[in-house]
């Protein structure tokens, strides 16, 4: 049995090919997600071997995304949405409600201010 020789440049395909990392399953995935239409809010929160596969998990705006990723073919296997677990009430702080909130203690800073000085009695 004889061995070809290879070029510099086949070579160097063939070991890019072999090299799969965390950066590069997670490129993949991302771009995946971005042809379903997912193209805002998109962060990367884990990447992992789970025996022939990568998994990859991606926080979206409220969802988390999960990747898998055959490693032999550079394919997405699988992929599942869910929508995330809530972690706790949020206020949603707006600049419309931050506007608010500091004009009600600035109003109210002025009133004190005013009542100590004996310009406005209660």
């Amino acid at each position: 049995m004889t061995r070809q020789k290879m070029s510099v440049a086949e070579t160097e395909v063939v070991l890019e090919k072999k090299r799969m990392d965390a950066e590069r399953v997670t490129l993949l995935a991302q771009g995946f997600l971005y042809r379903l239409g997912y193209t805002h809010g998109m962060r990367p929160t884990k990447a992992s071997v789970e025996g022939e596969k990568y998994v990859v998990e991606l926080q979206l705006k409220k969802k988390t995304a999960r990747v898998d990723i055959d490693i032999a073919t550079e394919e997405v296997r699988a992929y599942q949405i869910e929508e995330a677990a809530e972690t706790g009430f949020r206020f949603p702080l707006t600049r419309r409600t931050l506007m608010i909130i500091i004009s009600g203690i600035a109003a109210a800073a002025i009133l004190i201010t005013l009542n100590l000085m004996g310009m406005l009695s209660f």
